[in-house]
Protein backbone atom coordinates (compact mmCIF):
# COMPACT_ATOMS: atom_id res chain seq x y z
CA UNK A 1 0.00 0.00 0.00
CA UNK A 2 1.42 3.35 -0.97
CA UNK A 3 1.99 6.25 1.41
CA UNK A 4 1.18 9.90 0.75
CA UNK A 5 3.38 12.66 2.14
CA UNK A 6 3.55 16.43 1.82
CA UNK A 7 7.15 16.99 0.81
CA UNK A 8 8.74 19.24 -1.77
CA UNK A 9 12.23 17.77 -1.50
CA UNK A 10 12.61 14.12 -2.41
CA UNK A 11 16.44 14.15 -2.28
CA UNK A 12 16.67 12.91 1.33
CA UNK A 13 14.38 10.00 0.43
CA UNK A 14 16.40 9.24 -2.71
CA UNK A 15 19.68 9.42 -0.78
CA UNK A 16 18.34 6.98 1.79
CA UNK A 17 17.29 4.54 -0.93
CA UNK A 18 20.76 4.75 -2.50
CA UNK A 19 22.68 4.65 0.78
CA UNK A 20 24.36 1.27 0.28
CA UNK A 21 24.64 1.34 -3.51
CA UNK A 22 28.28 1.26 -4.56
CA UNK A 23 27.41 1.50 -8.27
CA UNK A 24 24.48 3.15 -10.02
CA UNK A 25 23.19 3.27 -13.57
CA UNK A 26 21.21 6.50 -13.96
CA UNK A 27 18.89 6.10 -16.95
CA UNK A 28 17.93 9.36 -18.66
CA UNK A 29 20.55 11.28 -16.76
CA UNK A 30 20.18 14.53 -18.72
CA UNK A 31 22.55 17.16 -17.36
CA UNK A 32 23.19 15.02 -14.28
CA UNK A 33 22.12 17.71 -11.81
CA UNK A 34 21.29 15.16 -9.10
CA UNK A 35 24.35 12.96 -9.45
CA UNK A 36 26.36 14.85 -6.85
CA UNK A 37 23.86 13.52 -4.27
CA UNK A 38 24.56 9.89 -5.21
CA UNK A 39 27.09 8.57 -2.71
CA UNK A 40 28.30 5.78 -4.99
CA UNK A 41 31.81 4.85 -6.05
CA UNK A 42 30.72 4.45 -9.68
CA UNK A 43 27.90 6.14 -11.59
CA UNK A 44 27.10 5.58 -15.25
CA UNK A 45 25.05 8.50 -16.55
CA UNK A 46 23.13 7.20 -19.56
CA UNK A 47 21.30 9.53 -21.94
CA UNK A 48 20.24 9.30 -25.58
CA UNK A 49 20.87 13.02 -26.25
CA UNK A 50 24.63 13.59 -26.40
CA UNK A 51 24.51 17.38 -25.80
CA UNK A 52 23.04 16.77 -22.33
CA UNK A 53 26.03 14.64 -21.42
CA UNK A 54 28.47 17.10 -22.99
CA UNK A 55 26.99 19.92 -20.90
CA UNK A 56 26.53 17.98 -17.67
CA UNK A 57 26.86 20.01 -14.52
CA UNK A 58 28.45 17.32 -12.34
CA UNK A 59 31.75 16.10 -13.77
CA UNK A 60 33.30 14.06 -10.98
CA UNK A 61 35.72 11.37 -12.21
CA UNK A 62 33.58 8.53 -10.86
CA UNK A 63 30.71 9.55 -13.19
CA UNK A 64 30.97 7.97 -16.62
CA UNK A 65 28.74 9.48 -19.32
CA UNK A 66 27.26 7.02 -21.81
CA UNK A 67 25.41 8.19 -24.91
CA UNK A 68 22.96 5.37 -25.67
CA UNK A 69 19.30 4.46 -25.96
CA UNK A 70 17.79 3.08 -22.74
CA UNK A 71 15.60 0.74 -24.78
CA UNK A 72 18.64 -1.53 -25.29
CA UNK A 73 19.93 -1.72 -21.71
CA UNK A 74 20.17 -5.50 -21.87
CA UNK A 75 22.50 -5.19 -24.88
CA UNK A 76 24.72 -2.67 -23.10
CA UNK A 77 25.11 -4.30 -19.69
CA UNK A 78 25.43 -7.78 -18.27
CA UNK A 79 23.11 -9.04 -15.53
CA UNK A 80 23.87 -7.70 -12.03
CA UNK A 81 26.17 -4.96 -13.36
CA UNK A 82 25.05 -2.26 -10.89
CA UNK A 83 23.88 -2.13 -7.29
CA UNK A 84 21.02 0.13 -8.36
CA UNK A 85 19.33 1.51 -11.46
CA UNK A 86 17.65 4.90 -11.17
CA UNK A 87 15.15 6.55 -13.48
CA UNK A 88 14.64 10.05 -12.13
CA UNK A 89 12.21 12.05 -14.26
CA UNK A 90 12.77 9.76 -17.22
CA UNK A 91 10.17 6.96 -17.23
CA UNK A 92 7.46 9.33 -18.50
CA UNK A 93 9.57 10.03 -21.61
CA UNK A 94 8.87 6.51 -22.91
CA UNK A 95 5.69 4.89 -24.13
CA UNK A 96 4.08 2.56 -21.62
CA UNK A 97 5.30 -0.44 -23.62
CA UNK A 98 8.89 0.82 -23.83
CA UNK A 99 8.89 1.93 -20.19
CA UNK A 100 7.69 -1.49 -19.06
CA UNK A 101 10.40 -3.15 -21.15
CA UNK A 102 13.09 -0.86 -19.70
CA UNK A 103 11.94 -1.68 -16.16
CA UNK A 104 12.14 -5.40 -16.95
CA UNK A 105 15.65 -4.96 -18.37
CA UNK A 106 16.66 -2.92 -15.30
CA UNK A 107 15.60 -5.80 -13.05
CA UNK A 108 18.26 -7.96 -14.71
CA UNK A 109 20.97 -5.29 -14.61
CA UNK A 110 20.45 -4.17 -11.00
CA UNK A 111 21.66 -6.36 -8.14
CA UNK A 112 19.74 -4.67 -5.33
CA UNK A 113 17.13 -2.14 -6.40
CA UNK A 114 15.48 0.02 -9.01
CA UNK A 115 14.36 3.55 -8.09
CA UNK A 116 11.87 5.62 -10.09
CA UNK A 117 10.75 9.22 -9.72
CA UNK A 118 7.96 10.30 -12.09
CA UNK A 119 4.83 12.45 -12.17
CA UNK A 120 1.65 10.75 -10.98
CA UNK A 121 -0.55 10.21 -14.01
CA UNK A 122 0.02 11.78 -17.39
CA UNK A 123 1.80 15.14 -17.26
CA UNK A 124 1.52 16.65 -20.76
CA UNK A 125 4.82 17.99 -22.04
CA UNK A 126 5.72 18.51 -25.68
CA UNK A 127 8.09 20.56 -27.80
CA UNK A 128 10.15 22.10 -25.03
CA UNK A 129 13.77 21.79 -23.93
CA UNK A 130 14.43 24.10 -21.00
CA UNK A 131 18.14 23.38 -21.36
CA UNK A 132 18.14 24.89 -24.89
CA UNK A 133 20.14 21.95 -26.25
CA UNK A 134 17.76 20.87 -29.06
CA UNK A 135 16.47 17.89 -27.11
CA UNK A 136 12.78 18.70 -27.49
CA UNK A 137 11.89 15.29 -28.93
CA UNK A 138 13.50 13.60 -25.91
CA UNK A 139 11.69 15.86 -23.43
CA UNK A 140 8.21 14.91 -24.67
CA UNK A 141 6.10 12.84 -22.29
CA UNK A 142 4.56 9.68 -23.71
CA UNK A 143 3.20 7.90 -20.63
CA UNK A 144 1.75 8.46 -17.21
CA UNK A 145 2.15 6.11 -14.26
CA UNK A 146 -0.01 5.48 -11.22
CA UNK A 147 0.95 4.18 -7.79
CA UNK A 148 -1.32 1.16 -8.11
CA UNK A 149 0.23 -0.06 -11.35
CA UNK A 150 3.76 0.24 -9.98
CA UNK A 151 2.69 -1.61 -6.85
CA UNK A 152 1.19 -4.36 -9.01
CA UNK A 153 4.65 -5.07 -10.47
CA UNK A 154 6.39 -5.16 -7.09
CA UNK A 155 7.30 -1.55 -6.33
CA UNK A 156 6.90 0.24 -3.03
CA UNK A 157 5.53 3.74 -3.61
CA UNK A 158 5.44 7.10 -1.86
CA UNK A 159 3.21 9.79 -3.33
CA UNK A 160 4.62 13.28 -2.93
CA UNK A 161 1.44 15.37 -2.81
CA UNK A 162 1.47 18.51 -4.96
CA UNK A 163 5.14 18.14 -5.89
CA UNK A 164 4.75 19.61 -9.40
CA UNK A 165 3.44 23.16 -9.32
CA UNK A 166 3.82 26.65 -10.82
CA UNK A 167 7.48 26.80 -9.74
CA UNK A 168 8.18 24.29 -12.53
CA UNK A 169 8.22 25.99 -15.98
CA UNK A 170 6.98 22.80 -17.65
CA UNK A 171 4.05 22.65 -15.25
CA UNK A 172 2.98 26.20 -16.03
CA UNK A 173 3.32 25.65 -19.79
CA UNK A 174 1.27 22.45 -19.60
CA UNK A 175 -1.39 23.41 -17.07
CA UNK A 176 -1.38 27.21 -16.78
CA UNK A 177 -1.11 29.34 -13.67
CA UNK A 178 -4.39 28.37 -12.00
CA UNK A 179 -4.14 24.56 -12.07
CA UNK A 180 -3.91 22.50 -8.89
CA UNK A 181 -0.46 21.01 -8.21
CA UNK A 182 0.22 17.50 -9.53
CA UNK A 183 1.59 14.68 -7.39
CA UNK A 184 4.83 12.82 -8.01
CA UNK A 185 5.69 9.18 -7.37
CA UNK A 186 8.85 7.88 -5.75
CA UNK A 187 8.91 4.12 -6.27
CA UNK A 188 11.49 1.43 -5.63
CA UNK A 189 11.77 -2.27 -6.09
CA UNK A 190 14.11 -4.28 -3.89
CA UNK A 191 15.58 -7.23 -5.76
CA UNK A 192 17.81 -8.91 -3.18
CA UNK A 193 15.26 -9.83 -0.51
Amino acid sequence: MYHEIQKTDFLPLLSELLRFSDSVLDVGSGLGVLLEYYESRLIVALDIHRPYLEHRVYRAPHVIPLNADAKILDQLFLPNSFSAVTMIDSLEHFTKEDGTSILQQAEKIAKNRIIIFTPRGFFPQEGVDHYNLQGEVYQNHYSGWEAEELESIGYQVIILKGFHNQKNPSFEESYGTEHEPVDALLAWKILDE
